[in-house]
């Protein structure tokens, strides 16, 4: 019977098999150049963004404001602030583009394009 070494065999994604191209199959890749590429595919911010706003955050935002919004997530180049109050919602929702812009002067690149504000969830004990 003939058989190929297991690191030869093509990968399969939903039910396709994928094998890299001749050029690429002694290839080494770094794990960092790896995640990314894997970040950019997934549509994910690089890792030391959420860090770099979220430390600055009151650098970014006033420390009267600082206290009730918080960075939920950056998604692409979207940013998510959660806030606790729907009034300060409205408000950084006026500041989105300047709030994009320090953040991007922050992080020294284009990291944010857009700021969505979503206002957190309270339970409510009736």
């Amino acid at each position: 019977m003939w058989t190929r070494a297991r690191s030869a065999l093509p990968h399969r994604v939903d039910g396709v098999a994928i094998e890299p191209l001749p050029g690429e199959r002694n290839t080494v890749h770094t794990l960092s150049g790896s995640l990314e590429h894997l970040q950019r595919t997934l549509g994910l911010a690089r890792p030391d963004t959420v860090r770099i706003l979220t430390e600055a955050w009151t650098q970014l935002v006033g420390s009267r404001l600082s206290g009730v919004c918080r960075v939920q997530s950056i998604r692409g180049s979207e940013l998510v602030v959660e806030v606790d109050d729907p009034a300060v919602a409205e408000h950084l929702r006026w500041q989105a583009r300047d709030l994009a812009a320090a953040a991007n002067d922050l992080c020294g690149c284009d990291a944010v394009d857009e700021v969505r504000i979503v206002v957190a969830r309270r339970d409510r004990q009736g």
